[in-house]
């Protein structure tokens, strides 16, 4: 960078109060510790108003004490936030590295984000976790995605999780939008949610908080349910989170929810045991390569966003590696059609009390035959 980079004040003149914790439906369980060598980073999505411009100015402004790197598109809801925090020229955004008076750094894109991450890399050793802010109608799947397969970012940068904000008082109808071509947008982004941040909720009823905790548990019963009020989470709560290095034990009964798709859910299978890895391995890729439920014909209409599994297996070799596990646990985590597996390391705190399973969260999943497929799976997989 030719110029030196301006020392930034902060927006208002005064640094935000300290964040309380937010009170969460399920346990939380911060697994992810920051490593030297491989970056944790948080995708931060959600609709325009939900409260994401007020979390990423406590982000930017506040004495945490962490260092944090956050991507923001300039076409999101942080415009507020780059028109403070961010150069300008004649009132055009420069696309640089700002470094922040709390230790964090902050940059805003027009781009994907893959320009940003790859410039940002350069820089490492100045920060120890990644926030990418999408926007509002952005699919988080695709951004995830993004990350994945990218072979060099892949080496230095490790997903943590995904982060959707939800305004109380919208998000009903938001996502009980109706559209012809499927799942609407506020439903995508509940759906590749790790957790799900429920904003505002002063402003809606006790009874319509607990229908858009239903929604959401109906749509992905995996997802981590948070409650706040005007943008206020801890830090903890959406940055560390490991949600690709574990798989949560809790799924959350499904329950009928009259004003959202019911073709959008979540389903689990159970592994009893040890299974044969190359068999497992062979039934996920015709899932999400082929597009059907494997054993079936392919009926053009299931969709599977998000896959999460703990397992126990046997003959388990990590793809691009040598290593031969001859018994290992392993957490697979899929995003559409991506996938990947490797050995869950004892520092994680995983217990044998922590069941086998493994978690699809999609549209139009037939679960029945889901479970028949994985049964006969189990039938020639388990180890005995």
């Amino acid at each position: 960078m030719d110029e030196d980079i301006p020392e930034l004040v902060d927006v208002a003149g005064v640094a935000p109060e300290v964040v309380e914790p937010t009170e969460s439906v399920g346990e939380t369980t911060n697994v992810a510790e920051t490593s030297d060598k491989i970056v944790p980073a948080t995708i931060l999505t959600g609709y325009l108003g939900a409260g994401k411009t007020t979390l990423l100015n406590y982000i930017l402004t506040a004495n945490h004490g962490k260092r944090i790197a956050v991507i923001m598109n300039e076409f999101g809801d942080s415009q507020g936030i780059d028109q403070s925090l961010t150069s300008s020229h004649n009132g055009a955004t420069v696309e640089e590295w700002l470094d922040l008076k709390n230790g964090c750094m902050c940059c805003t894109i027009k781009d994907k984000g893959l320009k940003a991450i790859e410039s940002l890399m350069a820089r490492k050793g100045k920060f120890d976790y990644i926030l990418l802010e999408t926007t509002g109608l952005a699919d988080p799947g695709q951004v995830a995605s993004m990350l994945w397969t990218n072979e060099e970012l892949g080496s230095e940068i490790r997903l943590d999780g995904v982060v959707t904000m939800v305004d109380a008082k919208h998000i009903i109808r938001q996502m009980g939008e109706h559209r012809e071509d499927g799942m609407n947008d506020a439903q995508r982004q509940v759906a590749f949610a790790d957790r799900v941040v429920v904003n505002k909720t002063d402003l809606a009823t006790r009874e319509q908080v607990l229908e858009i905790d239903e929604m959401i548990s109906k749509i992905n019963g995996a997802a981590q349910i948070l409650h706040t009020q005007y943008g206020r989470v801890a830090i903890e709560d959406v940055l560390g989170i490991g949600a690709y290095a574990n798989v949560d034990p809790e799924i959350r009964q499904k329950s009928y929810v009259h004003t959202i798709d019911t073709s959008i859910g979540t389903v689990m299978l159970s592994a009893p045991g040890r299974l044969r890895w190359s068999l497992v391995d062979e039934w996920i890729q015709e899932l999400l390569w082929d597009g059907r439920v494997p054993g079936n014909e392919p009926n053009g209409e299931m969709q599977v966003m998000r896959l999460k599994a703990r397992l126990a297996v046997a003959d388990f070799v990590p793809v691009g590696s040598d290593q031969h596990y001859e018994r290992a646990t392993i957490v697979v985590q899929g995003v559409c059609e991506m996938y990947d597996a490797f050995v869950v390391p004892e520092a994680t705190g995983l217990t044998a009390d922590v069941p086998y399973k493994l978690v699809l969260i999609g549209r139009n999943l037939p679960e029945q035959l889901l479970q028949k497929s994985w049964a006969l799976l189990i039938e020639h997989s388990l180890i005995k």
